[in-house]
């Protein structure tokens, strides 16, 4: 078996705290943007405790969505803007949107899974709530009382596994066949036609042969041999040519 690594990368966990008290956890993986910093984005979507909105309306309008960058080592070379200095988890941030509204979690429309769907924001039916960097263990609070933790990340790698039990079978075949090939254009392939024609001469009749031969390919050429094998053809040795013939 072979085991090849697709990708890998960060998967921040966020903790939802909604005004009644009850939580939400979820843990998403980020897709790398820089490969050499491992600066990450992605989204998460976040649905409301069951029974906390009985109204499935009033449910849809207040369900949860972060969007944003993931640094596993933050700096900040412009103002606010989020950045990372290596791949390696020495100061982990995020720099997040939030959301409130219609995730879009339950209308069976597929979506991308590292990103928002625009058409609900520009819908109004998800409305920006928060825009901010937390560290790891700092959360902010919107205007409803909901926070938002960052809680911290987790590893995440993609990796295939491949199982060809047939794969010794198919390099046998193929050095047969190679060899096969190789043999085919080593062999000299020509060809040998006989013509045999009775001619009249007076009261006499005699049989005239002819004889050609033609090489299939310039190598296998005939050379003097052709003489040397039509000659064979009617040696006075030769009877099982001659019957042949």
């Amino acid at each position: 078996d072979r085991v090849y690594v697709l990708g890998n990368g960060f998967a921040p966990t966020f903790t939802v705290t909604f005004p009644n008290g009850e939580k939400r956890t979820e843990t998403t993986p980020f897709i790398p943007q820089a490969t050499q910093t491992m600066l990450s984005e992605g989204a998460v979507r976040v649905d409301t405790p069951a029974g906390m909105y009985p109204n499935e309306d009033d449910r849809r309008k207040n369900q949860i969505a972060i969007e944003g960058l993931f640094a596993p080592d933050a700096v900040f070379p412009h103002a606010n803007l989020l950045d990372s200095a290596s791949p390696e988890p020495h100061k982990p941030t995020v720099a997040i949107r939030i959301y409130k509204g219609d995730t879009g979690l339950d209308t069976g429309r597929p979506q991308n899974v590292y990103s928002l769907d625009q058409r609900l924001i520009d819908q109004g039916r998800l409305t920006q709530q928060a825009s901010v960097n937390l560290g790891m263990g700092a959360e902010t609070v919107l205007p409803d009382g909901t926070r938002v933790r960052f809680d911290g990340y987790e590893r995440w790698a993609s990796v295939q596994v491949s199982h060809d039990p047939m794969q010794t079978a198919v390099l046998v075949s193929s050095v047969v066949m190679v060899l096969g090939l190789v043999m085919s254009l080593m062999i000299r392939r020509r060809r040998v036609w006989a013509r045999i024609v009775p001619v009249a001469e007076g009261d006499k009749r005699r049989t005239v042969v002819e004889v050609a031969g033609l090489a299939r390919t310039d190598q296998a050429g005939w050379g003097e041999g052709f003489e040397e094998q039509a000659r064979g053809l009617f040696a006075e040795d030769a009877p099982k040519n001659r019957a042949k013939l």
